[in-house]
């Protein structure tokens, strides 16, 4: 069986809604696609904040019957299991995903650490978030090699990469900063 991480779009990343949901019920099936959409987990970035996308089947609703009938099995003393296969293709899709965006992510850092000029200046940015220790990120910029907006671009990704490295480490989920708001 061929490497199934060789099938993923280099622009996966950006699938949204009904492309993402069609990626997903492709590569991992139907019953996957319909669990994610249920819970409006819209895009690569969302599905992999998620820790538990099965959490959502352990709550008592009736709501969630439908779902449940489609994605577990029903013991005899009604509660609901979610099939193995499941589990297993979600683990599957998650690696598979992670593996892709950190590939982008490598080729992204590669392109972008060969600057054109020689006449470099750097910068550093220290960020703070809420009473936790601060961070350091270093980094410089070949002067008159990059426009504004692309040295605008690379700063905000920078500030991007650190956020979800907070995420990780820190387990803090709820940690988003906007673009013209923070």
């Amino acid at each position: 069986m061929p490497n199934r991480n060789s099938f993923l779009p280099n622009n996966i990343l950006d699938f949204q809604n009904d492309e993402f949901y069609g990626f997903v019920k492709h590569f991992s099936g139907e019953k996957l696609a319909i669990l994610l959409q249920f819970q409006d987990i819209n895009n690569v970035q969302c599905l992999l904040d998620c820790d538990d996308p099965f959490e959502i089947l352990l709550l008592d609703s009736d709501d969630l019957l439908d779902l449940k009938k489609k994605i577990c099995v029903k013991l005899n003393n009604n509660t609901f299991v979610v099939l193995p296969g499941i589990k297993s293709k979600m683990q599957l899709l998650k690696a598979a995903l992670t593996k892709k965006r950190n590939e982008l992510r490598r080729e992204m850092s590669k392109t972008s650490s060969n600057p054109i000029s020689t006449n470099n200046t750097s910068f550093t940015i220290l960020l703070n978030s809420s009473n936790e220790q601060s961070t350091i990120i270093s980094s410089s910029i070949a002067s008159n090699s990059k426009s504004d907006d692309e040295q605008k671009q690379d700063i905000i990704n920078l500030i991007d990469e650190w956020c979800k490295k907070m995420k990780e480490e820190n387990n803090k989920q709820d940690f988003h900063l906007k673009e013209s708001i923070d």
